[in-house]
């Protein structure tokens, strides 16, 4: 049932295709300095991403063209607003994750398979025309467990077990092929924030709140542990673009989009996107309000196929590890 995910994230393996889309080790804090990477990191990331054009920087009638959630945006002048806004995103992110309790809650995941591909001039996930597909969903029980790590850090590990209560395997029939999104919104904490470009787009009206638009793109020989995609035993980097709401109010992220920086035609995939809506959860006997993934729509193009999944999460509460001392019975 492991899927340990790090803001320096891990390589798995699997025979299938695994996307890892999320990130959970975060510096303290207070700690600011842009992150060390090692040669081969560095090597590996500019081998797939050296010649990006991240959609951020386009014009912004192109980018409504391509990201359509970005219709009713007010678009910003200027960049003025964007070193305050990182600065107040950022603290809240920190906030939030250092504060984040062990949780368990009930998971569904609904998955499809179409043989058609998405608009050529359109990303994402709301682009291709489909046709009607068989589905299948799958319930999990799905948990976060928030340990402390060198250095002041806090590792934020992601489980998931079949609702019988067994652990899920690397590349077992029914798991889902997507895992992260606990903590996707660490890319944007204070501490990773280097690995990143970001540029202010404006204001919009996003899920009844008055949000803030964010676009950012991670940088090419920044990102220390990215996330990964594995397919029969190749490990391939996964650095993400994307744009990220947040509330004008309070800085918290409505919600986040993120796409493949690039294609990657060594194991022929032209687009991932995910599409991450967080909601404000009250947990029983838990005094603090959370801020956690509350759906997940993720569509992938791969060999001309478009796979698409969804995860909607329900009832999180509190997990506690329980154990007990059975004592042999005398002789």
């Amino acid at each position: 049932m492991e899927t340990a995910m790090s803001l320096r994230r891990p390589v798995r393996s699997a025979s299938v295709l695994l996307v890892v889309v999320g990130t959970a080790l975060a510096a303290a804090p207070q700690t600011r300095e842009p992150p060390s990477q090692s040669a081969g990191v560095a090597k590996t990331e500019a081998k797939f991403y050296a010649e990006t054009h991240p959609y951020m920087d386009e014009p912004l009638s192109n980018l409504r063209k391509s990201v359509h959630e970005l219709a009713g945006l007010e678009p910003s002048p200027n960049q003025d607003q964007l070193a305050d806004l990182l600065a107040k995103t950022g603290a809240k992110a920190d906030e939030l994750l250092h504060r984040l309790p062990n949780l368990i809650s009930d998971e569904r995941v609904t998955k499809s398979h179409y043989a058609q591909q998405s608009v050529n001039s359109c990303v994402g996930v709301e682009c291709a025309p489909l046709e009607d597909a068989a589905t299948r969903d799958e319930e999990f029980s799905y948990m976060i467990v928030a340990d402390a790590a060198e250095g002041g850090q806090l590792a934020v590990s992601e489980y998931r077990t079949a609702r019988n209560g067994k652990p899920l395997g690397k590349a077992v029939e029914g798991a889902p092929a997507f895992q992260g999104f606990i903590s996707a919104w660490i890319m944007l904490s204070s501490a990773n924030q280097t690995e990143s470009r970001f540029r202010y787009l404006g204001k919009q009206r996003v899920d009844g709140h008055a949000t803030h638009v964010l676009g950012f793109a991670q940088i090419p020989g920044s990102v220390e542990s990215p996330g990964v995609m594995v397919s029969n035993g190749e490990s391939i980097p996964m650095l993400l673009q994307g744009i990220a709401w947040t509330d004008q109010s309070d800085f918290r992220i409505v919600r986040l989009r993120t796409d493949l920086l690039a294609p990657l035609p060594s194991i022929q995939v032209e687009k991932q996107t995910a599409n991450i809506l967080f909601s404000a959860v009250h947990i029983p006997d838990f005094a603090t309000e959370l801020w956690l993934p509350k759906a997940v729509k993720l569509q992938m193009e791969i060999m001309g196929h478009v796979v698409p999944e969804e995860h909607n999460y329900s009832k999180y509460r509190l997990y506690q590890v329980k154990s007990r001392i059975v004592l042999s019975p005398k002789d």
